[in-house]
């Protein structure tokens, strides 16, 4: 067995994410025992027949040593999160893979009955950068997460400050996890989620949770919603997908998403996302006019702009 993989897996929810983290596990870290939890027959059925061993409730499933990983919509997240503390609170670990954090963080702080959890409690945010607009385990991967960001929030970070600046913006709060950089027993909560996600493929980078947030505004949330504006448009206008080019397709493609889970994304993060579309209207308003007047210079300038922007790596 790989030295970083858990003995026991409790997967709550076999969506596309979760079961991507089924099937990675089956492939990297065969010996793992694999669990999951899941309502729908539709997904759990066919987690079984590869494997995943069907459990009820965190409280049926023998947490000590275990990783616990939450793979549900933002809304279920947060109440299992705040609700089955008591039960997460015994393995190693407990993350989860739901694309804003702070309300996840929160429940994991104050989701337990009694005191509060202790500084080094075993719940660690994550948010992998990747997925499908489709839904179910049946669109799940066993290399979904092979070379993707995953977003790491601990209870706790740091600023990571560069020598002899004080700036104080996101990037300067994320910190890049280098690789092979993992011990082989991992002892704090976030050096165990390092090691985790890094068996299943991703990339771990470290950010506090508000930072996140307010980048996802702009690095997910406004895609999602701008894919969504235009298939509309699109519609409105009767043109079909199958008259799109792949440029077409692909700004397009996000569009299929699910609404049932994009939905408590939006709610809670209906500020932020309005103020990025406002921005975003802007600065389309500002390309109608260009059109409108002939300043195809102003327009060239834009596009060498963004050029230049989508040619970055890093």
């Amino acid at each position: 067995m790989n030295s970083a993989a858990p003995r026991r897996v409790v997967i709550v929810g076999l969506g596309v994410m979760g079961g991507s983290v089924a099937k990675a596990l089956k492939r990297r870290a065969p010996r793992t025992a694999v669990f999951g939890i899941d309502p729908d027959d539709e997904c759990a059925a066919p987690a079984s027949r590869d494997g995943v061993v069907r459990a009820h409730a965190l409280d049926d499933c023998h947490l000590d040593g275990a990783v616990v990983v939450f793979a549900a919509p933002l809304d279920v997240t947060v109440g299992l999160v705040r609700d089955t503390a008591a039960a997460w609170s015994r393995a190693d670990l407990a993350t989860d893979v739901a694309s804003l954090k702070v309300p996840v963080m929160d429940a994991a702080a104050g989701g337990a009955a009694g005191p509060a959890p202790a500084p080094e409690a075993p719940f660690v945010g994550a948010h992998p950068m990747c997925g499908s607009e489709r839904s179910g385990y049946a669109a799940a991967r066993d290399d979904l997460l092979d070379g993707a960001v995953v977003w790491l929030c601990p209870a706790r970070v740091e600023p990571n400050r560069s020598a002899g600046t004080a700036r104080t913006d996101a990037a300067e709060r994320v910190r890049a996890e280098p690789e092979g950089a993992e011990a082989t027993t991992p002892v704090t909560p976030l050096a165990r989620a390092q090691a985790f996600w890094r068996l299943l493929g991703a990339r771990p980078r470290t950010i506090a949770a508000g930072d996140h947030d307010r980048m996802m505004a702009w690095a997910s949330h406004l895609p999602q919603l701008l894919s969504t504006a235009l298939a509309g448009s699109l519609d409105d206008a009767g043109i079909s997908r199958d008259a799109l080019g792949p440029g077409g397709r692909d700004m397009t493609r996000l569009a299929r998403s699910s609404a049932a889970m994009w939905l408590p994304l939006l709610e809670a993060a209906r500020e932020r996302d309005a103020r990025a579309l406002s921005a975003l209207e802007e600065r389309i308003g500002a390309v109608r006019r260009m059109l409108q007047e002939g300043d195809l210079a102003a327009l060239a300038s834009l596009m060498e702009r963004g050029g230049r922007w989508a040619s970055r790596t890093g």
